[in-house]
């Protein structure tokens, strides 16, 4: 195991160049399948950004004021820019506005929120799990090198299956090395989700009595 000795001790050297603070969580110890930067937090609060009524049990509340769904839905919509997002909501409160009392606009707004913030959520739950899985992956993969690498050192440099061996390595550092570079972008789905939420939070409160 001379080879995955070396591959691990070059990477305890560059990890302890680095602060702590930028080290990945996966690679403190605290999850072994999370290889991102960030912190894990498996899922948001809504306290830390939604300055309203609290919105526990309230992710339903949508389904029951006429007009809420599509604003909702246009919400979620991923291409939406943050203007587009501001634009909706506000068409949606000078609606309600129009139509409601003080107090009955202030419930509508806080129900338009939470099923918004539970669907955020979600989906950024489900791109942990994502994230987590591919990590998972990453692993199995390296593993398979290594024993292949094992088993290469035990065989004649010039025999049929050292050749065979050797392009398997080299076909799955390829696959690994393209993962890795596709990792960057996948650990950035859970800040958007939660930049996302921070934002609709900010732009629904403001138009709060």
């Amino acid at each position: 195991m001379r080879h995955r000795s070396a591959v691990l001790a070059v990477a305890l050297l560059t990890l302890a160049s680095v602060p702590a603070a930028s080290v990945p969580a996966g690679a403190a110890g605290s999850d072994p399948d999370w290889p991102c930067v960030q912190i894990l937090v498996p899922a948001l609060s809504s306290g830390q950004i939604w300055p309203g009524d609290p919105i526990e049990g309230k992710e339903g509340d949508w389904r029951d004021i006429p007009g809420t769904e599509p604003v909702l839905k246009q919400l979620l919509d991923r291409r939406l820019d943050p203007e587009q997002e501001q634009a909706a909501i506000d068409r949606f409160a000078d609606q309600l506005e129009a139509d409601r009392a003080a107090a009955d606009r202030n419930a509508a707004l806080t129900a338009l929120f939470a099923g918004v913030f539970d669907a955020l959520n979600q989906e950024r739950g489900q791109a942990i799990s994502a994230i987590k899985r591919y990590a998972h992956q990453q692993r199995v993969l390296l593993d398979s090198i290594d024993a292949a690498l094992t088993r290469l050192q035990t065989l004649p440099a010039d025999a049929p299956e050292a050749a065979a061996l050797r392009e398997e390595i080299a076909w799955r550092r390829r696959i690994l090395d393209e993962r890795r570079r596709n990792q960057t972008a996948l650990c950035e789905q859970p800040v958007q989700f939660e930049q996302k939420a921070g934002r609709i939070a900010r732009d629904i409160a403001a138009r709060l009595d």
